[in-house]
């Protein structure tokens, strides 16, 4: 399945927030999305399909629906009046601001860089469908994140229709990087939560230890930590690769910070 790059920009962001919600919610439908901005769903379906329109009267009711931002409002509606965009030029006024936001989605959603891990296995045919099943994504998932990875220039789709990685990465400020970051944790934390019921024992590692910790040696702790997952991806990067895996750590205090013992200095 190739990508549909002449769909306007909001439709993708109609596709984002139905497939965000999907990813939060498995049994969330088209139906109840429909249902929640207000819009019939045949007419939803058909909107997302590229052929029709979203009705100016239901403009306004959408994005506040969607919760946009006002620059995500504002190119939204623009997006509406124009006849067609391509993939790589998004409402031009507000494409440094867009691109950001792509960015932002790369780092704080797990489904990006699962995605680029894919083309590190041995046996891969990097197409849509293929990338479908092996994340378990719905497809309407899966064109979002491989639209935005092509946006960011991490990837680039072949005449073919198959995708190729590309080479590079990308820059972004302090505050988005920071802010993602969160994110991504959290969803991390949500991801590691559904694996701890769905997958088999013996395919996953769950373990912790708690102690006492002199809080002079938290920077030599995170030192430690990022060596270990540096030599821990090198060693089981290696032999036949089947499965894209993560580790995820957390270090964290179970006390409050703010107490403070009468013998403490």
């Amino acid at each position: 399945m190739a990508m549909e790059n002449t769909k306007a920009h909001y439709i993708h962001i109609l596709m984002e927030k139905l497939s965000s919600r999907q990813s939060r919610n498995p049994s969330y439908s088209l139906r109840a999305f429909a249902n929640d901005i207000g819009i019939h769903p045949s007419s939803l379906s058909q909107i997302l399909k590229g052929n029709r329109g979203l009705p100016q009267s239901k403009l306004n009711q959408v994005i506040k629906a969607l919760e946009l931002s006002p620059i995500q409002a504002s190119a939204f509606k623009e997006s509406l009046t124009q006849k067609s965009e391509t993939n790589n030029s998004p409402v031009k006024e507000k494409a440094t601001v867009l691109l950001e936001e792509v960015h932002f989605k790369i780092i704080a959603e797990w489904e990006h860089y699962a995605v680029l891990d894919l083309f590190e296995l041995d046996a891969f045919t990097p197409n849509f469908n293929e990338i479908c099943q092996r994340l378990n994504l719905t497809k309407f998932r899966t064109e979002v994140v491989l639209k935005n990875l092509m946006t960011a220039g991490l990837l680039k789709e072949l005449p073919s229709g198959n995708y190729q990685r590309s080479v590079g990465n990308f820059k972004t400020s302090e505050d988005i990087s920071s802010s993602a970051l969160k994110k991504a944790h959290n969803e991390n934390l949500e991801l590691a939560k559904k694996k701890l019921e769905s997958i088999a024992l013996e395919m996953r590692d769950f373990s912790s230890i708690s102690f006492g910790l002199d809080l002079d040696n938290i920077d030599e702790a995170k030192t430690l930590i990022r060596e270990f997952r540096l030599r821990f991806a090198n060693l089981l990067n290696k032999g036949n690769k089947t499965q894209v895996y993560q580790l995820a750590l957390q270090l964290y205090p179970l006390g409050d910070l703010n107490y403070k013992h009468e013998n403490e200095e």
